[in-house]
């Protein structure tokens, strides 16, 4: 419901005051009551009044200097003012609109004159306010188009250059190739195409990445749930790192439990999340690190975890790991293959949560990461909410 408006009345003789005050309060309008300019003036700024009721003459400071201070600030440039005077001279009122008053009372003042006067200023103050609300409304709206565009133009600028890094790879190597011809040494040959696949691989995955998440948000992205061991999933994401950890200097470490339940999942999408997660890990961790990859069954879910001895996560960004287009620092990472659109780790998180599961975190500076996610072993409903996050497992000593 809309608040009464506030009317400030102005005037040195008291009685004016109170029978202006009488008047309105009748009809429902809060009054401010002031006996000189220099205190109308103050009441405007603070009060806030959606009209002014001035009288010309007053101490301190006159109706039409309070008017021309009003008028001469951005807040209060279309504040409606009345001119109440016992005045007629035309010069006077002349003089009062070049001030920037919109109206005049004459005393003594009438009843009826007065709330009419008084109900058209309200009713243009009003769409004046209108207006002005739209005019902030729209000059928002254009702020965050602004920076939504640039935040695209950044993005695709992102993107564009980390895409083509795997590219130049492929690139490099068939040239390399070309160069030498067909009379190389046959084991130098597969290491070249070995490296041009890896790069190739790299660059699938980053696209895939980018399509899926846009699907996952979309709630497009069909799971294709299939029975899945959790010890083939780890041993097929090593074979797919091993090459890449052997030039990187890394140590891959699987982790194995003796015996694992069954799992129903996207056999795809699992393993991909595996990838992403040792992929993250061995960008961070330097030459004579490890990575361990492992999985342990854990009541009526699968646990499975990616911890590196690499140079961690700063505090101030662990929070937002997960979100789109975040990129972990720059020092410590590891040059080969080290592409990222920051979208690995949130497609890994919108994967795990498809599935009915939970992703999380832990990690100091200096000291490395564990990345480690839960699956249920019954697959939940499609669209069904994940688990509240007190029931994810904690990383524990694997």
């Amino acid at each position: 419901m809309n608040q009464p408006s506030k009317i400030l009345v102005a005037d040195d003789d008291p009685r004016n005051v109170r029978l202006m005050e009488s008047i309105l309060k009748a009809s429902g309008y809060p009054v401010i009551r002031a006996y000189d300019g220099q205190e109308a003036l103050d009441k405007i700024a603070s009060e806030r009044p959606d009209l002014v009721l001035l009288d010309v003459m007053m101490p301190r400071m006159s109706g039409l200097e309070v008017c021309q201070k009003v008028r001469a600030q951005y807040e209060t440039r279309l504040l409606p003012v009345i001119m109440v005077t016992a005045l007629n001279a035309l010069e006077e009122k002349v003089q009062a609109l070049e001030m920037g008053a919109d109206d005049f009372l004459s005393k003594p003042v009438n009843k009826v004159e007065l709330l009419a006067k008084l109900r058209s200023m309200l009713r243009v103050k009003s769409l004046h306010d209108e207006v002005e609300s739209t005019r902030r409304e729209l000059e928002e709206k254009n702020l965050d188009l602004v920076r939504l565009e640039e935040f695209k133009e950044n993005l695709m600028r992102m993107v564009v250059h980390d895409l083509k890094n795997p590219l130049a790879g492929i690139m490099g190597n068939l040239q390399l190739l070309q160069m030498k011809g067909a009379g190389q040494d046959p084991a130098h040959v597969l290491e070249i195409v070995g490296r041009t696949e890896e790069s190739a691989k790299h660059l699938m995955v980053m696209i895939l990445n980018i399509l899926d998440v846009a699907r996952l948000e979309e709630g497009k992205l069909a799971l294709q749930r299939k029975p899945v061991q959790p010890s083939e999933m780890i041993e097929a994401c090593l074979r797919q790192v091993a090459g890449w950890a052997a030039r990187s200097e890394v140590k891959l470490v699987p982790a194995l439990g003796e015996s694992f339940p069954e799992l129903t999942a996207d056999p795809e999408l699992l393993l991909r999340v595996l990838g992403n997660l040792v992929s993250n890990a061995l960008k961070h961790t330097p030459p004579g690190g490890s990575v361990e990859v492992g999985a342990a069954g854990q009541g009526d879910t699968v646990r499975f975890w990616v911890r590196d001895s690499g140079e961690g996560i700063p505090p101030d960004l662990l929070p937002r790991i997960f979100d789109k287009f975040v990129v972990g620092p720059g020092e410590g990472r590891r040059s080969l293959g080290a592409y990222d659109t920051g979208l690995g780790l949130t497609f890994c998180q919108m994967a795990v949560e498809a599935h009915g599961g939970r992703i999380r975190v832990e990690s100091q500076p200096g000291k490395g990461s564990t990345f480690s996610f839960a699956l249920p072993v019954t697959s939940p409903l499609e669209g069904a909410a994940p688990p509240p996050p007190d029931t994810a497992p904690e990383p524990g000593n694997c």
